[in-house]
Order: structure tokens, then C-alpha cells, then sequence
């Protein structure tokens, strides 16, 4: 195994209760607040100094995408009729408008001070040496520095317009809808609403779920600066992550963003099972990369401290195992074989309570998992991407049919 700088501490008493006056000094990692975008939206008054408004902003991102397509369908006449897929009877316009791109950027409130504490706490816990803590606050700095890049936005825009115009016309139902005119010979043009759709809305969607990406590989990026520094790490911590378990508790907030975009997608396969006819066993191959992408989307971030896990593992076990050979020598030969010169008495002695806090502290080393979060954490992760599926079961079944299955599965 490649060999990583642990710092493993045999006693935990060792580490002095975290004082914030004692803390050193470090910029808070606000990966939210910043970039061209957040600035546009600050200069025309969504985004106010120290209140980020993020209902507003939410709001505002529906008018400007659903309600121009409701006025431009009524206009049309396919608001209510007139065409195979009216535009109030479209599942996707509704799950990625008013609910896919506000809850993105909801996503920012509920994230933004779980990644900035998650940061601070590695100073908190003293889990970096004083003598790393620039190379920290540089690791923050650059992060900030990417969140802003003017470079990095353009980029991302221009993904996000290119991804639009390859695959609407995949993605959409190939009939005449209220984005989609019949023009005659298997033919369809782009109505008013539709251009709308591929001009604004659908590009501001993407933007958004490509900014978030760009913003979880900053966090991705930061954590494998922290994961390359001298970590002060604790073998026998409860948390049995060495005292990285805070890193996971902040990742299953991440889950918004999965459940956010689950809403977006679940819409374009009502679409496909209702007006296509497809039947919806055709997407269970979707449904499960979906449940991959959720795990991974957790995980991978936090993989970058397996290395030193384990080495904080290993190390454990062989200093607690020598430590614990020693002691239960000493407990077998006073005990046991009688060399006892101090002739104590077993009733009331602390030395059968000392060998099982030995035993406990070895166990928890025994249970160290190189990957900072825990199962049921992944779990809620998982049910949460799933939670806006669960309504396409409404496409093949009555909803008091629904209801009695999922009571099933949660009882």
C-alpha cells in the first residue's frame, strides 16, 4: 500500500476542546455566492449584500420561463387544446419549470452553509496541523477564485445552449404539441412558445445543472487539497471515519440537487409513457443508472480520503494491537496466574472494566470505513432521488394502488 503522512493519536483525550478564539483564521468557503451570474442577479436586485433572496430568485426563474410559455400557448390556442399535447397537459414543461429550476436554486439555501461549514470544521476539529493551515486557506482562495472565473460561466453557457439544440428534438414527442406546429409531410416548426422554450427556458436549466456540476468539482477539488495534507486523525473517533465523519453528514445535503433534477426527468418520461406509449418497464434501466449517479454523486468526493483512512486504520490496529497484547499480558499474569503482589481483591477493581474500554477502542478501529459517511446516510440519498419517480407509478396504476404500495415498502 502506498504510503500516506498520518498523524494517528492513540488517546483522544490528547485534543483540547475546540475554541473559536483559538481557531486560526480562515475565509469562509462560500461556494454559492459569486460568479458572473450571481453578480447579474445581484445587480438587478434578486440578490441583495448578505441576503441572497433565493425565493425570490425562484420565483422569478419560473416567470421567466413558465409563465412566457403560458401566455405565448393561450396566445397560440394550445394552452388547453387544439393539439395532441396541450401546454397545461404537458408533464415536462411543468416538472422542469416550476419545479426543476426553482428547486436548483432552493438547492444553494439549503447547500451553501453546509459546504462552508464543512470547511471550517476541519480547523474546528484541529483536524489540520497549524503548520498546513496556509496551504488550507490557499485551497479555499483558488476555489473562490474558480467561482468567480468569468471563463468558466461562458463556458458553461455555451454547453448548455449546444445541449439544448442537439436534443430537443429527441426529447421531444414527435406530434403536434403546443411547442411543435404539423407542418405536412411528417414534418413539425418550432411554434412561438417553442422557440421561447429553446431560447430561454431550456438553456436557463442547463446553465443551471452545469453550474452546479462546475460547483461540485470545485468541492471535489478542495477536499483533494485538504486530503493531501499532514490530517490529524483519530483511529478510535466514534464516528469510525478517523473524525472525517462531518465531511459525509454536509455531503447528504446533496441530495436536493439529486431530488431537483429527479423532478425534471420524471416529467420527459411521463411525457414518453403517456403520449408515446412506452410502457414503463422501458425505463428501468434509467431508473437504476439514476440510483448509480445518486451513489456516485455522494461518494466519489469523499474517496479521496480512502487513502489515509486506511493507513490511519492500519497504523491503529497495530499500535492498539501492541498495546492491548501488552495490557491483557499484564491483566492474564495478575489475574490469571496469580502475581499479584499488591493482593487486590477482583470485586471493585478497575482493571476488567480497563481490558473492555480496550476492547470497545479496538472495535471501533476494527469498524473504520475508508470512505467518511455511513449507510443510512447513502440511503436517504438514494430515496430522495426517487422520491419524484415514484409518481410515474401514477401512469400505470390508481393512486389509492400507489398509496397502499409505497406504505408497503416504508412499513
Amino acid at each position: 500500500m502506498e504510503s500516506t503522512n498520518v498523524s494517528v493519536t492513540q488517546k483522544q483525550s490528547g485534543i483540547e476542546a475546540s475554541d473559536r478564539s483559538t481557531v486560526p483564521a480562515s475565509p469562509k468557503f462560500l461556494l454559492m455566492q459569486g460568479g458572473p451570474f450571481y453578480y447579474l442577479e445581484q445587480r438587478v436586485g434578486l440578490i441583495r449584500k448578505g441576503a441572497p433572496l433565493t425565493i425570490r430568485r425562484a420565483v422569478f426563474a419560473a416567470c421567466l420561463t413558465w409563465v412566457p410559455l403560458l401566455v405565448l400557448t393561450l396566445m397560440h390556442g394550445t394552452a388547453f387544446d387544439g393539439v395532441r399535447i396541450p401546454f397545461l397537459r404537458d408533464f415536462s414543461v411543468h416538472s422542469r419549470f416550476l419545479l426543476g429550476i426553482p428547486l436548483l436554486m432552493l438547492a444553494e439555501l439549503v447547500l451553501a452553509p453546509r459546504i462552508a461549514e464543512t470547511a471550517e470544521q476541519f480547523l474546528l476539529a484541529r483536524i489540520i496541523h497549524d503548520k498546513d493551515v496556509e496551504r488550507f486557506n490557499l485551497a479555499i482562495k483558488r476555489g473562490l477564485r474558480l467561482r468567480d472565473s468569468v471563463t468558466a460561466e461562458v463556458i458553461i453557457a455555451l454547453i448548455a445552449y449546444s445541449i439544448t439544440w442537439i436534443t430537443y428534438r429527441q426529447l421531444a414527442v414527435h406530434a403536434s404539441t403546443w411547442y411543435l406546429t404539423d407542418v405536412g409531410n411528417g414534418s413539425f416548426e418550432l411554434t412561438g412558445a417553442g422557440w421561447w422554450q429553446l431560447l430561454i427556458a431550456v438553456p436557463l436549466l442547463q446553465f443551471l445543472v452545469f453550474r452546479w456540476l462546475w460547483r461540485i468539482f470545485l468541492w471535489v477539488q478542495f477536499l483533494a487539497t485538504v486530503s493531501k495534507l499532514d490530517l490529524r486523525l483519530f483511529p478510535t473517533h466514534p464516528d469510525a471515519a478517523g473524525g472525517l465523519g462531518f465531511i459525509g453528514e454536509g455531503q447528504r445535503f446533496f441530495g436536493i440537487l439529486l431530488f431537483a433534477y429527479s423532478c425534471a426527468v420524471t416529467g420527459v418520461i411521463a411525457n414518453e409513457v403517456v403520449y408515446a406509449g412506452f410502457p414503463l418497464q422501458h425505463f428501468t434501466a434509467i431508473l437504476v443508472a439514476w440510483v448509480i449517479v445518486a451513489l456516485l454523486l455522494t461518494t466519489v468526493p469523499l474517496i479521496v480520503f480512502a487513502g489515509k483512512l486506511l493507513v490511519c486504520k492500519r497504523e491503529g490496529l497495530h499500535r492498539y494491537g501492541a498495546f492491548a497484547t501488552t495490557y491483557t499480558g499484564s491483566f492474564d499474569r495478575k489475574w490469571i496466574e496469580g502475581d499479584n503482589p499488591e493482593h487486590e481483591t477482583l470485586l471493585g477493581t478497575g482493571d476488567i472494566q480497563s481490558l473492555a474500554d480496550l476492547g470497545n477502542s479496538y472495535e471501533f478501529i476494527e469498524r473504520m470505513k475508508p470512505i467518511p459517511i455511513n449507510p443510512k446516510s447513502l440511503l436517504q440519498i438514494v430515496v430522495l432521488s426517487l422520491i419524484p419517480m415514484a409518481s410515474l407509478l401514477l401512469t400505470v396504476m390508481p393512486l389509492k394502488d400507489v398509496f397502499k404500495l409505497l406504505m408497503k415498502v416504508l412499513m
